[in-house]
């Protein structure tokens, strides 16, 4: 067989529609074999427990994407991961670009406090850990007609579901194989997907890094979590690595704040026992500081000597407002050495402009929005739900925002994602074959000293969403874990 003839086309993904009972079949075989294999989640009316569970929010197929854009963004990954771990230790950088953010913004001025603590202090433990997942859309260009790679965020804290997408890629696989799709287009189709064994690697190096049998890695998450099982697949994993299990802990803020100390080595200490590593899956909104209490648990982890993943520098680095102003012109190249490295990463930035930017790029663009509001969004720096805005109200706000306000949103072209059609599954309600646009994630880490991390690249989610559906979010039922059946153009 040629190489042009063994490529996996569009032709040769599942003909859909489905007829009926062969989906209501794999649908039913669908929720035995996800609560089997943990790919599940709590109740939305009952978050506190898992005693009863959900089949997580996804797809019943794999959906279509094009095989160079993934390919891309796998590929660009370690460059990200690089970046963001350089970007995180240039503290005057940091603190001066959210000059204006932190005016009206309290989450990101605390933030940035804590970063200037931290600078006047100095870090008390070199070693830093990202564990980061980029997200892009397949975007069509509005003139090549062609698809390319967009970023849509960075996620340098608390980086989600991907226990469930490694369990839905081995679900599609056999989905797949059910519908008699050939084995050899399976198996270059659907590509590996192993983020949680990545994401325990980089949290067992860290914990490692300490030769301390009896250190902890700390767990730190939301007082009410519906995405239990997902963060627990990452402790599972440990424990196969030879963390003990009695050495992994979960407390949220508020506990960090009674029960955390620093002893005079700067050694951040829980029930006598040294922390080695903080992991935040919480920590990334204002709803998990309801008080001081938990803004000084935090800078107190900050200014020990565990690793923290993220620590401040990075989670500070993880603004909309750092995103925007490496858009701008020279700006990332600073912190990028090589050309060509340089290049690729800014190919995949989507438009971002400042709107306290009083230069006349900055301003036509904000006029231009004004006028065609469908072809832009209004994002705030807030991560973790916070709501994007579109159409009249953007229009409204781009207009009538206090000045001092103004640098608390990024204006962001509106991509245009490629549609596709798919069965997308929620628990307890009717199967929808919709019209739907997906969101590719990307996984990898960065850990090791100041200018020399040791980078990996493991694991993808697609989070797939109807067409007509603005926000998204898995646990608000707004889109649901996918991943991809890659294909070739003709």
């Amino acid at each position: 067989m040629t190489e042009k003839n063994d490529r996996i086309l569009l032709l040769h993904a599942p003909k859909l529609p489905l007829e009926e009972q062969k989906v209501a079949e794999l649908t039913a075989d669908l929720h035995d074999w996800a609560h089997a294999n943990g790919l599940v989640m709590r109740l939305a009316a009952d978050k506190l427990s898992s005693e009863v569970c959900q089949t997580t929010p996804l797809t019943l197929l794999p959906s279509p994407f094009p095989k160079n854009v993934f390919e891309e963004a796998v590929r660009i990954q370690n460059l990200y991961a690089s970046l963001y771990h350089t970007i995180a230790y240039e503290y005057d950088f940091l603190i001066k670009i959210h000059e204006n953010v932190v005016k009206t913004d309290d989450f990101t001025r605390n933030m940035v406090e804590i970063l200037k603590k931290v600078k006047e202090q100095g870090l008390k433990q070199p070693i830093t850990l990202a564990i980061q997942r980029s997200d892009y859309m397949c975007h069509k260009d509005n003139f090549s007609k062609e698809y390319e790679l967009k970023q849509i965020e960075i996620n340098n804290i608390a980086s989600s579901m991907g226990a469930h997408a490694q369990r839905l890629t081995d679900w599609h696989r056999r989905v797949l194989r059910a519908l008699e799709i050939p084995e050899n287009v399976i198996e270059k189709a659907i590509p590996e997907n192993k983020p949680i064994p990545m994401i325990a690697e980089a949290l067992f190096k860290a914990w490692s890094h300490f030769s301390n049998p009896t250190a902890l890695v700390l767990v730190v998450v939301e007082n009410v979590n519906q995405n239990q099982i997902d963060q627990r697949h990452v402790e599972y994993e440990l424990e196969k690595l030879g963390v003990p299990l009695t050495s992994i802990v979960r407390r949220n803020l508020t506990q960090c704040h009674t029960q955390l100390s620093l002893n005079e080595s700067n050694d951040l200490i829980l029930e006598g026992r040294q922390v080695a590593i903080v992991y935040f899956r919480a920590g990334y909104s204002p709803d998990h500081y309801p008080s001081e209490k938990e803004w000084e648990a935090r800078e107190r982890m900050e200014l020990s000597t565990a690793i923290k993943t993220p620590w401040i520098g990075l989670q500070v680095a993880n603004t909309k407002k750092t995103q925007q102003v490496l858009s701008e012109d020279g700006v990332l190249e600073r912190f990028v050495g090589k050309p060509r490295e340089a290049r690729d990463i800014r190919a995949s930035f989507a438009g971002m402009w400042a709107l306290e930017n009083k230069d006349e790029v900055s301003q036509k663009v904000i006029q231009g929005a004004q006028k065609h509001p469908e072809a832009f969004v209004l994002k705030p720096q807030t991560e973790g739900g916070a709501a994007l805005h579109t159409g009249d109200e953007m229009v409204r706000m781009l207009r009538e925002l206090p000045e001092e306000q103004r640098g608390a949103y990024i204006l962001m072209e509106k991509l245009r994602p490629m549609i596709i059609e798919n069965y997308l599954i929620l628990a307890k309600k009717p199967v929808t074959f919709a019209k739907s646009v997906s969101e590719l994630g990307v996984y990898g880490y960065a850990f090791g000293a100041q200018g020399a991390p040791e980078l990996k690249t493991a694991g993808h989610l697609l989070r797939t969403k109807p067409e007509s559906t603005e926000m998204g979010g898995v646990a608000a039922g707004n889109a649901v874990v996918d991943t991809p059946f890659l294909y070739e153009f003709i």
